[in-house]
């Protein structure tokens, strides 16, 4: 079992949130503040031979003693909270901001290996409870090195009892470690439930529309008692061995004790001890039992650890199957010329781009159209790196996009959604994200057309957004998008779809930004309306992930079959 806590502690470590300072003051403050009340038996058991001799100078200094060294273990149990404090407030810190940089990096594949409600879950619930493994451990190995201290005294006083107290407590911890261990395995199974559950639950929030308008809540609720059955039956089985770690070894300390008691009063009542010594002996054992208790916390803490430590290293090693690393060109003067030269790509094993070439030239605005599945997206996921090409190349002014370092192609490379995410902030908040200029937020705003609709807003850019930015319409929130996009001074932007779900009028605002944008700007859309295709310099037409078609609407209207049909 104290192998498994080693190494359970040991990956820990391994993570790297902590700081060597830090646990090294822990330990310092740890092992003094359990020690240090090593000495109050040993006084207490002179302060009653003393008194017993009727020696009462002594016994009174004595007395002043063990009131200062008593103090003195308060205040190194003090320090010792200091010492944790600052060590879990910085853990804590430093773990969370790991795991926000590790999860912005993820590609789209993360959701089929770690599931949204694992990464919340570990993110706020777990990384709370392994920042106290150091502590844990150090505060187990200082009882440990104090119960061998306690049971050296024992048998000085008396070789019988201090063998009899050493086989009770190897028996103890052995039996405490085996259900601990037991105890684990059916932890772990019951947070895989919890998982579920709590995924589950916010599908249903997601979809709760559809729910009601199928009708399906018993449904769903016979689908989420499946998993609640099998929490309670895990719960159970876990239940069943932490029981037993703090009933029967305990009984087994509590006879020991019973039983030693009774020795000694006997003892003691044929003269062979003086009552002093059974103050020493019962003090000892008191500390010995205290200490076992603590130990079996400890020992069930870290050994609960294991699967929240298990959790935080899957999300912090979870390796992006699709995305590449950055370069280090760091030229920024972007002109915004794209090529895809030969351009093959499959996902799981399947080709989704099939030998594609095309040129974008910059300051001008491409429509990328094709029937739904057809590849569009794909040509977006590739120019945003989060899909890995497979074959060809993919050139921003003539340079391949995976040579750029990462500041200088995310700064010129940005992408508004159909469903953009607006953070629930407010709206100034939203855009310093990108800028926290507010000369150049108010103007990327009037650019974008929302500045007015901002200001009718009761707080202005200082209105709070809640979830989803429900508060604002979905032309504004697409507008807001646009404007946050504008703050970032890419050069190329990508619109996947961003007026189909809006009215019309929200629709020729974004096409007249649009119009003005393509003039220091390369634009490229990829969309379904007709309206849009023909304002393009330039369309291209993607059937089954290879280009087919490739021109101006009315070149494309006359003789290309695919684009034809589009229209149709």
């Amino acid at each position: 079992m104290f192998k498994r806590l080693y190494l359970i502690v040991k990956k820990y470590l391994s993570l790297g949130a902590d700081s060597k300072k830090r646990l090294i003051e822990l330990f310092i403050t740890s092992f003094f503040a359990r020690t240090s009340l090593l000495t109050l038996p040993f006084i207490a058991a002179e302060i009653v031979d003393f008194l017993t001799e009727k020696n009462y100078n002594y016994a009174l200094i004595f007395s002043f003693a063990f009131i200062i060294f008593a103090f003195l273990a308060i205040a190194l149990r003090n320090l010792n909270y200091n010492a944790y404090k600052k060590h879990a407030i910085y853990t804590h810190n430093n773990m969370q901001d790991m795991l926000v940089k590790k999860i912005i990096t993820y590609d789209e594949d993360y959701t089929k290996k770690i599931s949204k409600s694992f990464i919340v879950n570990t993110a706020f619930q777990d990384i709370g409870n392994v920042m106290q493994i150091p502590d844990i451990a150090f505060d187990l190995t200082n009882y440990l090195i104090n119960i061998l201290i306690s049971i050296i005294i024992l048998v000085r006083v008396n070789p019988f009892v201090g063998l009899i107290m050493t086989i009770t407590m190897i028996f103890a911890f052995i039996y405490s470690a085996y259900n601990l261990e037991k105890r684990e395995i059916y932890l772990s199974k019951q947070r895989k439930d919890q998982d579920y559950i709590s995924s589950l639950l916010g599908e249903v929030l997601d979809g709760s529309y559809e729910v009601q308008a199928f009708n399906i809540e018993n449904d769903i609720e016979k689908y989420l008692e499946k998993y609640k059955k099998n929490w309670t039956k895990h719960y159970f089985k876990k239940r069943v061995y932490q029981d037993r770690v703090f009933t029967i070894a305990d009984a087994f300390i509590e006879i020991f004790k019973v039983f030693l008691y009774v020795v000694f009063a006997i003892l003691i009542l044929k003269g062979q001890y003086k009552l002093a010594t059974l103050v020493l002996v019962v003090g000892y054992v008191e500390d010995v039992e205290n200490y076992f208790w603590s130990i079996k916390e400890k020992m069930e803490s870290i050994s609960a650890m294991s699967t929240r430590v298990n959790r935080i290293q899957t999300l912090l090693s979870y390796k992006q199957k699709n995305m590449m690393e950055f370069g280090n060109y760091d030229l920024d003067d972007i002109n915004g010329e794209i090529e895809f030269k030969n351009v093959t790509l499959n996902y799981e094993k399947e080709d989704i781009l099939k030998d594609v070439s095309f040129t974008i030239k910059p300051k001008s605005f491409t429509a990328i159209v094709g029937k739904s599945g057809s590849g569009k997206s794909t040509i977006f996921r590739a120019l945003l790196r989060l899909y890995k090409i497979n074959k060809g190349a993919i050139l921003l002014d003539n340079v391949n996009i995976y040579e750029y370092n990462k500041e200088v192609y995310s700064n010129n490379v940005s992408i508004v959604t159909q469903k953009p995410f607006i953070f629930e902030m407010s709206i100034r908040e939203n855009l310093s994200l990108v800028d926290s200029n507010v000369k150049n937020q108010i103007k990327a705003c009037k650019i974008a057309g929302v500045h007015d609709a901002i200001m009718r807003l009761p707080n202005g850019y200082n209105t709070k957004l809640i979830a989803n930015a429900d508060n604002i319409s979905a032309g504004e929130k697409q507008l807001l998008a646009l404007a946050r996009t504008l703050l970032s001074k890419s050069e190329v932007l990508l619109f996947d779809e961003v007026t189909s779900s809006l009215d019309l009028d929200t629709s020729k605002r974004i096409i007249k930004v649009l119009n003005k944008l393509k003039k220091d700007h390369t634009i490229i859309m990829i969309t379904h309306k007709p309206m849009l295709m023909k304002m393009a310099d330039e369309i291209i037409v993607i059937d089954n992930g290879k280009l087919v078609g490739k021109g101006t609407h009315k070149k494309l209207i006359e003789k290309n079959k695919y684009y034809q049909l589009l229209q149709k």
